[in-house]
């Protein structure tokens, strides 16, 4: 039986399977997108990729806003990069309640998305003058003061809304999030050690200043 068909569980019962943290330990991709998705893939040799729709490197194909197909405590590990402002903000506790089900006691997670804080400080800060981070210094509009461009603020905020034959719905965002929200939103899920990662780590090109990373265990 294969790591997906262990996880899984033949009967369709949800049977503990604790995985502690560590070396070679199981991990959960939510979305399989994001800048350092490439990259984890190579340093997490367990690496389970589950998206809503297929994809290169996709190993499951889910409507992740319900219930998980996998068994109790089965990862050591849960990242998500651009995924959970794709989450209809009623529905988000949910998916936290089955992201900490099948985290294993001590597991870890990571999110990455936009910083609504952030992108709320730059409103004022738009000009389509900006390319690569940087504001045109004669721009006659904002005097090269601009931080942000006005496409990269709208698609930051709303999402690309690429439409994938779906009526641009997938790629669109119905949720939002700030440290503090989100921090309290897991902490209600179980989830203990709440505090921010370094954006840069997964984010380069200047996102990182407009993009929240957050790291938990779960209790």
């Amino acid at each position: 039986m294969g790591l997906l068909g262990k996880l899984f569980g033949g009967d369709g019962e949800r049977r503990p399977e604790p995985v502690p943290p560590g070396s070679g330990a199981r991990t959960l991709l939510l979305g399989g997108a994001g800048e350092g998705a490439e990259r984890m893939r190579k340093t997490r040799p367990r690496l389970v990729v589950a998206d809503i729709r297929r994809g290169e490197g996709v190993d499951l194909v889910a409507d992740l806003s319900r219930p998980f197909p996998f068994r109790d405590g089965s990862f050591a590990e849960i990242v998500s990069l651009e995924f959970i402002e794709h989450i209809p903000h009623p529905d988000f506790p949910t998916l936290l309640a089955e992201c900490a089900r099948v985290l294993a006691p001590g597991g870890r997670w990571i999110s990455g998305c936009p910083d609504l804080e952030a992108l709320a400080g730059m409103f004022g800060a738009q000009c389509d003058c900006v390319k690569k981070w940087q504001a045109d210094p004669s721009c006659p509009l904002c005097g090269g003061k601009a931080r942000i461009s006005t496409s990269r603020w709208l698609k930051s905020v709303f999402g690309n809304q690429e439409d994938y034959g779906d009526d641009r719905v997938a790629d669109s965002h119905r949720n939002g999030f700030w440290f503090a929200r989100l921090e309290g939103l897991l902490r209600a899920a179980g989830m203990t050690e709440i505090r921010r990662g370094n954006a840069a780590d997964w984010y380069s090109d200047g996102k990182a200043g407009i993009k929240l990373v957050v790291e938990a265990i779960r209790r």
